[in-house]
């Protein structure tokens, strides 16, 4: 079942790889599935210091280079930390993992944080923070998710039109019209974004569905250039769909309590 921190799971239903380096779902393919539905970097070194690419990375508690919690690393720490195995659980028709990370001294944080996976006919994928402290915490948040495409160019995004969003490539704040269509470099926040989203992709002939809570915004994302951890034209091959919950949205949390963020994946035929 695991492998250098690597854990594999497999049933009836779907198979997936779940790493305790960063708490990243490396891998999800349900068996009606040519493709997995998630893209990974062929070129990572699973060295347990550099983060992964691809998957499901969590950034958390501090999302891109924002000026908040800025003594913490970009993105955070939780997909640079190894979490703890506390629960697996495998059935038939049903696959279950819980996976646990108490922040490092050095970071004087008080706080826990818990990765719950459920797999059925579809992929249940939920954070939650505690606050164990006595002081409100404010962190911002993302799901990292890289979908699998057949390529970035082909595919249209369902769920974001009528949305502003920040093109963080330039700073401003533009409205999408119409249903997006990626064509170059994107890096995008759409704000007060919480409906469900759609990936349509006739090259795989599929949708994948996201539906979110606990998230405000959804991050788009695509470099529109390969990067170390993937060999050439890898960028075409995956395109990040992240709930998230940063800039504006920053989450306050009181002491004692918590907050859960939260997706609901599903593939089905076009």
């Amino acid at each position: 079942m695991a492998d250098n921190g690597i854990i594999f799971l497999n049933n009836e239903r779907a198979e997936c790889r779940l790493s305790l380096f960063g708490g990243n779902l490396l891998s999800y393919r349900p068996k009606d599935e040519k493709e997995d539905i998630f893209w990974l970097g062929d070129l990572n070194k699973f060295d347990n210091i550099q983060a992964i690419r691809g998957g499901i990375p969590v950034c958390w508690p501090r999302f891109a280079e924002e000026t908040r919690n800025n003594h913490l690393p970009r993105h955070g720490f939780a997909r640079l930390s190894t979490w703890k195995l506390q629960k697996v659980h495998v059935e038939e028709d049903k696959i279950e993992a819980e996976l646990l990370l108490i922040p490092e001294d050095k970071y004087n944080l008080n706080l826990s944080l818990s990765l719950k996976i459920k797999i059925t006919d579809k992929l249940e994928y939920a954070l939650e923070t505690t606050n164990l402290g006595e002081e409100e915490f404010d962190f911002s948040e993302a799901l990292h998710a890289y979908f699998n495409v057949s390529s970035v160019n082909d595919i249209v995004i369902k769920g974001l039109s009528g949305h502003n969003y920040k093109n963080s490539l330039d700073g401003n704040i533009y409205s999408l019209e119409k249903d997006l269509q990626i064509a170059g470099e994107i890096d995008s926040i759409f704000l007060n974004q919480t409906q469900p989203i759609q990936i349509v992709d006739e090259g795989f002939n599929r949708i994948i569905t996201i539906e979110k809570q606990g998230s405000n915004n959804t991050v788009v994302w695509n470099p529109n250039k390969d990067l170390a951890e993937m060999s050439a034209g890898g960028y075409r091959r995956f395109v990040c769909v992240e709930p998230a919950n940063v800039g504006n949205s920053f989450v306050k949390l009181p002491p004692k309590q918590k907050h859960t963020i939260s997706a609901v994946i599903k593939a089905h035929k076009l």
